[in-house]
């Protein structure tokens, strides 16, 4: 009895440490941060697709958004997309402007403006740029985050 309660401890242990090797972080896990306009890169994949973000210019817009009703100030940011390696499908709605005090203002991807950034996919070596919106109702945002719903992947601020 005393033998298989010491083996099953044992077994536990060694399930457990796997379970850490096994999840722990990678270093594309952990967030990049940069000056606005700098390329920050995404890995999936295994690395077999890696993708290109630049934001650049977070300001008050004067753009009209069609058929979408706003409930604070119209923000925008110039956003670019590179196929760098495979093929890439853009996840737009994981951009999101963030105040200073932590407050998100999801893009406005749902929102169609012929000047806004495509989410169709791109091959490899192909890319796309176009405007990105935000609907703010708080503090001015400082600085853009993509984030995976999860953590921040990331980040482009002054």
């Amino acid at each position: 009895m005393m033998i298989t309660k010491t083996v099953m401890s044992a077994v536990a242990v060694v399930a457990i440490a796997a379970i850490g090797i096994g999840s722990a972080p990678t270093a594309s896990a952990y967030s990049t941060v940069g000056k606005f306009g700098t390329y920050e890169r995404l890995y999936d994949a295994g690395g077999a697709v890696v993708t290109a973000w630049t934001v650049r210019d977070l300001e008050p817009s004067s753009d009209t958004v069609p058929d979408y009703p706003l409930a604070g100030r119209l923000w925008q940011a110039t956003a670019t997309v590179t196929a760098l390696r495979g093929t890439v499908t853009p996840i737009i709605p994981d951009l999101n402007a963030r105040a200073n005090n932590g407050q998100n203002y999801q893009v406005l991807w749902q929102a169609f403006t012929p000047t806004g950034i495509s989410g169709a996919t791109i091959a490899q070596g192909g890319k796309s740029s176009g405007k990105i919106y935000f609907d703010v109702t708080g503090q001015a945002p400082a600085r853009v985050v993509y984030n995976n719903g999860i953590q921040d992947l990331l980040i482009w601020g002054r």
